[in-house]
């Protein structure tokens, strides 16, 4: 494989290893550009309510990123049946793999202390890609990121395979380079200012 393919591939594995309830960035592919891409949360800071770009926002992303950026939100937000969402593991995926882990650990020691550190947590596990190198060996840290990559790779080859993704003909839309956004506070969506009759010192009365 080359060295393309095998980018796709981790940048989907850290897609699929995404914390189920995280709304930081999401991952999707689009089937009619043939191109994956994320979406960041504060990409959504630039529209207005009818996701339009906001006249009181500017960003550094190029004219053709950002319109391409609004579009991409706009078809996701009416379900487009070709942009598919990249799955995350689940909250009982994440559990049964460290379980799964657990029960290649020879040392008792070693394994119970991954056991409380993670299943006696209050709520969900969600901190998959949680490292245990505080309370754990480097040989139990470097089995786990080992053991983990295979299954998050297992993952990223079946989403592809169940897609009919061809590694050869799709590529990545790359804007981690761009994006920052700045918003004028004084004014609105539609870059009116902002009447307020309250001076600033006022604020907290």
């Amino acid at each position: 494989m080359n060295n393309a393919g095998n980018q796709i591939l981790n940048w989907l594995m850290i897609g699929i290893s995404q914390s189920p309830n995280s709304l930081n960035e999401s991952f999707y592919f689009d089937k009619k550009e043939e191109k994956f891409f994320s979406i960041v949360v504060t990409d959504y800071f630039m529209l207005d309510d009818n996701l339009d770009l906001a006249k009181n926002t500017t960003t550094s992303y190029s004219e053709q990123n950002q319109n391409k950026l609004v579009t991409l939100i706009k078809r996701i937000d009416k379900d487009d049946k070709d942009i598919l969402f990249v799955p995350r593991l689940t909250h009982k995926e994440r559990r049964d793999i460290l379980s799964e882990f657990l029960s290649s650990v020879d040392n008792p020691k070693e394994k119970e202390k991954i056991g409380n550190l993670y299943f006696k947590m209050d709520g969900e596990l969600t901190h998959f890609d949680k490292k245990f190198e505080i309370e754990s060996s480097q040989k139990i840290v470097n089995e786990w990121n080992e053991f983990k990559d295979r299954i998050l790779l297992s993952k990223a080859e079946s989403f592809l395979n169940l897609n009919a993704i061809n590694l050869n003909n799709v590529s990545i839309m790359d804007f981690d380079n761009e994006g920052g956004i700045t918003i004028d506070l004084t004014k609105d969506d539609n870059g009116n200012e902002i009447v307020d009759e309250k001076r600033w010192w006022e604020f907290w009365k």
